[in-house]
């Protein structure tokens, strides 16, 4: 009886007071790699909203989890590609541990083209765990290899469309400067 009383115990204390998860990075173009301002940043916890906010100057943004919870971290701008990556936060901690630790990841955002179904782009780009007693982060490799193949294979589609229009845009241009 003891050692269960003393198990519930131990299990009740770790809770949430354990080391945190900073995530913090700078929304950026695909192609040029320069800072996106105003890129609406959404943080779901289990599904449902607790913040939304834009990046401001430079494209940074910054949100610190909390310990057993699921979330999905999105990022939107008009004109572009919406994208996401989630992060699992749930696990054992030690007791009084006020320690934060940082995860960096660059978002990148490209222009969306109505030509093509992007809806791919809906699911997580990468799925990270956190282990809050280690302080430990691992994005999920299984994941990503199992999405790789189709987002190479998109982002190909969106080179190639892209690269038509802009030879086409070139023609276009040219056959107006050659008007009388």
């Amino acid at each position: 009886m003891r050692t269960a009383t003393f198990l519930l115990a131990l299990i009740t204390s770790i809770g949430l007071q354990g080391a945190h998860l900073r995530v913090h990075g700078t929304v950026t173009d695909l192609g040029t790699r320069q800072p996106l301002e105003q890129a609406l940043v959404r943080v779901y916890k289990d599904g449902v909203k607790q913040a939304a906010f834009v990046t401001g100057s430079g494209g940074r943004y910054a949100v610190v989890l909390e310990n057993n919870a699921h979330y999905v971290i999105r990022f939107s701008l008009p004109g572009r590609v919406t994208k996401c990556f989630a992060v699992d936060t749930h696990g054992p901690a030690w007791e009084n541990d006020g320690r934060t630790m940082d995860l960096e990841v660059e978002m990148t955002l490209f222009e969306n083209l109505p030509e093509l179904d992007l809806s791919f782009f809906d699911l997580p780009m990468g799925i990270a765990r956190f282990t809050p007693m280690t302080g430990h982060v691992a994005w999920n490799a299984e994941y990503e290899g199992r999405i790789r193949p189709e987002a190479d294979r998109l982002m190909a589609e969106v080179t190639q469309l892209r690269e038509q229009q802009r030879v086409l845009a070139m023609r276009s241009a040219q056959a107006t400067a050659s008007l009388p």
